[in-house]
């Protein structure tokens, strides 16, 4: 009686954990949001629910066999170009890491294999001369 009562317990605290996806990708700011855009709404099927460019935001409805699923994706920007982050609140992490997948192919085959930034130019320092 003990063990069931600690499981019914147990089955009672549980909640919903939004687990995030992320990776980071070496393209722009710019050409990363429009084709994430895309992504949701043509690849995926999705809904754009909330957008904002600046914020480099969307967040969607997906229709599942008749069941809503939500989501979002953000972009940030990180020295070696976007990160982006996957949040899939009704699927698994396996799913948040497919999109992850299949949006940087998405990228890759409209844009193109981005070219490595260029190192920052080199400013020429003071020669020391010996103290002479």
């Amino acid at each position: 009686m003990r063990y069931g009562l600690a499981l019914l317990l147990a089955l009672s605290i549980t909640s919903n954990v939004n687990a995030r996806a992320q990776t980071d990708l070496p393209y722009a700011m710019a050409e990363a949001f429009s084709t994430a855009l895309r992504f949701v709404r043509v690849d995926r099927g999705c809904k754009v629910i909330d957008k904002d460019p600046d914020a480099a935001f969307v967040s969607f409805e997906c229709n599942d066999d008749g069941k809503v699923k939500r989501g979002s994706l953000e972009l940030f920007k990180v020295t070696a170009g976007v990160r982006m982050q996957v949040t899939l609140g009704d699927d698994t992490h396996g799913m948040e890491l497919r999109w992850l997948e299949l949006f940087e192919r998405k990228l890759r085959d409209e844009r193109g294999t981005p070219t490595p930034p260029t190192p920052p130019a080199a400013t020429p320092s003071a020669k020391k001369d010996g103290g002479v």
